[in-house]
């Protein structure tokens, strides 16, 4: 028996898809960065930061590596969040090297009313998909994912 080879894609074909993506990607981004920076005084990078750290991962060294960023990028957001009242950092219980962070009350907020903000946008979007075709556009982004990542 033999394992079917997934199918390849025209370079054109690619080539739109990734000149897609790049566009809403950035249009997206136009949209909620000033939002955010105007209505909450943040950005994207700290709200993907205090979002880690709500899911549970509580050291900076994994924070860097679920979000794909250098840890020094990483460290200089954590000051930031640290010294606006977000998050706070302890030396852990189990292992007095490492720094175990945690969400404050404020950063919870935070995330709640980033969340309703972006909502709002790219809801406002993706009212012109019907279910069935956001269901399918979703399938096909979680499969581009890297195996292991979070849905």
């Amino acid at each position: 028996m033999t394992t079917a080879l997934p199918p390849t894609h025209d370079t054109e074909d690619v080539s739109r898809f990734l000149t897609v993506m790049w566009r809403f990607n950035r249009s997206l981004a136009q949209e909620i960065e000033p939002l955010l920076q105007q209505e909450l005084d943040t950005d994207p990078r700290s709200f993907m930061l205090l979002k880690t750290i709500q899911s549970g991962l509580h050291y900076p060294k994994l924070v860097a590596q679920e979000l794909m960023m250098p840890t020094t990028l990483v460290s200089r957001y954590l000051d930031d969040l640290s010294k606006r009242g977000l998050i706070e950092r302890h030396i852990d219980e189990q292992d007095s090297r490492r720094i175990h962070l945690s969400l404050t009350p404020a950063g919870t907020a935070l995330i709640h009313d980033i969340e309703s903000t972006v909502h709002a946008q790219v809801s406002s979007r993706l009212t012109r998909l019907t279910p069935d075709q956001l269901r399918t556009l979703n399938e096909a982004m979680t499969a581009l994912t890297p195996e292991g990542s979070p849905a």
